[in-house]
């Protein structure tokens, strides 16, 4: 029908659950009660598509346009002129077209009165589908009249869900192809895919980390990870998909898809097999018995299915360009920027400051004898002192000043916009901050101190600055360790 969303049919099989299928909808609209019990008796063992037919009654147009509201899915309309009114059926034409907005029902006018509503006329200006004088419709000919409407109706809601599925498409897709990071877009896809199917989002992404060669054992699907997880799986997220898994079903599904790149489409589960080039994931989606999709709707899955695939890769693409970029730029014990990454941050604001007059400050720390923590617990330890120190760095600087590991123990500072005064002070509450952690290890606890310097002159470059500070730093580590100096 009009505007209705993309809808899973309910049959499971073609040879079990033809019974299952839900039967065509004919309403007979006519304030006679022997023309609803003649229709009911002619069209009672009619069969279109392995479907039946249901007889819906309604003896006045206020009647049938009520049930016309509730129900939108009638196939066709067995309709008389005359009723509470002279007009009444011709009348009701109009609200089911327009108020109703429903293009798709075929509607068969039938009158016992024929110079009342003259065919031609009717047919000119009314949207019926077909005009029959009530004396004419033998069993036959109703049979017939029935069988075409019921083959049109069809037709008609097959190209508007295509169109409706099409757009679903194109909408979803500008979507996906917005997003880069690859976490939101799996969450996208189950989103996204869900509402083009009709059904909950109850699902799961799964991503093979090794490709696997068409049709191999299910077995060969061993180094799946899941990338997203929604609805009643959203707890699936670090699931190890071993033999606890509690969704081994669902798991098979999803495998099945892999090995053979195709979706896989039953009674309780949706695959959606996601391969471009070297990328192959699979979105597995429980769709609680809406059941097998007819041909129309696997096309669109297809079509659905492709577009999702390219935005996928397009994703992947994007992570490993940000992986890269983060390998490069991103100190990985501590998460802080590294050096050439100070650099090339430094470097615009230090030109910035000299250039406009404005205040910045440069600080070199360094951790007080870390090479005893390394010679006395290990570089295991060392390590988490580095991280645990660079986490704090995280915290206590603004997100405007750069924070970066330089080197070994040593970490700098370019924070812009502070006075000298601003600058000791914030950088000695950071020092007592450190001095007051306790670091355990193999039962041992201990505290940590660190040595500051910090330059406010500013230069006409970052690498003099640094060498500044640095120079500032090594005077506190001479005078004593845990200050700061500042210039």
């Amino acid at each position: 029908m009009p505007g209705s969303p993309l809808k899973l049919k309910s049959s499971a099989n073609a040879v079990a659950t033809t019974s299952l299928l839900r039967n065509w909808n004919v309403l007979v609209v006519d304030d006679d009660v022997e023309v609803h019990t003649v229709t009911r008796m002619i069209l009672s063992k009619m069969r279109y598509k392995e479907r039946g037919i249901t007889i819906l009654s309604a003896y006045s147009a206020a009647e049938a346009h009520a049930l016309l509201q509730r129900e939108r899915d009638i196939a066709a309309i067995l309709l008389d002129v005359v009723m509470e009114t002279d007009d009444a059926g011709l009348r009701l034409v109009k609200t089911i077209r327009e108020e109703l907005g429903n293009s798709a029902t075929r509607i068969i006018l039938r009158t016992g009165q024929p110079g009342q509503a003259p065919e031609e006329r009717v047919i000119v200006d009314y949207d019926i589908n077909d005009y029959k004088a009530k004396s004419e419709l033998t069993a036959q000919k109703l049979f017939t009249t029935v069988m075409a409407a019921l083959r049109s109706f069809e037709t008609i809601v097959s190209l508007e869900k295509t169109r409706n599925g099409l757009e679903k498409i194109l909408d979803s897709t500008d979507t996906l192809f917005q997003v880069h990071s690859l976490q939101q877009f799996a969450s996208g896809v189950l989103t996204q895919l869900s509402a083009f199917l009709g059904c909950q989002p109850n699902g799961v992404i799964y991503m093979q980390r090794s490709p696997v060669a068409l049709n191999e054992d299910l077995s060969s699907c061993n180094d799946m990870t899941i990338m997203a997880s929604s609805g009643e799986y959203r707890d699936c997220l670090n699931c190890t998909m071993d033999g606890d898994c509690k969704h081994q079903n669902m798991l098979a599904f999803a495998r099945q898809a892999l090995v053979t790149r195709q979706n896989q489409l039953g009674d309780e589960y949706t695959a959606i097999y996601l391969g471009n080039g070297d990328n192959h994931a699979t979105v597995a989606l429980l769709h609680e018995g809406l059941g097998v999709p007819d041909a129309s709707d696997r096309k669109l899955l297809e079509v659905f299915s492709s577009k999702i695939a390219i935005a996928l890769a397009n994703a992947l693409n994007y992570q490993k360009m940000v992986t890269a970029e983060q390998a490069a730029t991103t100190d990985f014990l501590t998460g802080l920027d590294n050096r050439r990454q100070l650099l090339r941050l430094g470097l615009p604001l230090v030109a910035r400051a000299h250039r406009a007059g404005t205040s910045l400050a440069v600080a070199m720390l360094d951790i007080d004898h870390f090479k005893r923590i390394n010679d006395t617990w290990g570089h295991d330890a060392g390590d988490e002192v580095l991280s645990r120190v660079g986490q704090m760095m995280k915290t206590r600087f603004r997100n405007s000043d750069v924070v970066a590991r330089f080197g070994g123990e040593e970490f700098c500072v370019i924070a812009t916009d502070l006075t000298p005064e601003a600058a000791l002070t914030l950088l000695d509450h950071f020092r007592r901050q450190v001095a007051a952690e306790i670091f355990e290890f193999d039962a041992d606890k201990l505290s940590i101190t660190i040595s500051i310097g910090v330059t406010t002159k500013v230069q006409d470059n970052i690498d003099a600055m640094i060498i500044a500070a640095d120079n500032l730093l090594y005077r506190a580590k001479e005078t004593g360790r845990n200050r700061v100096l500042l210039d």
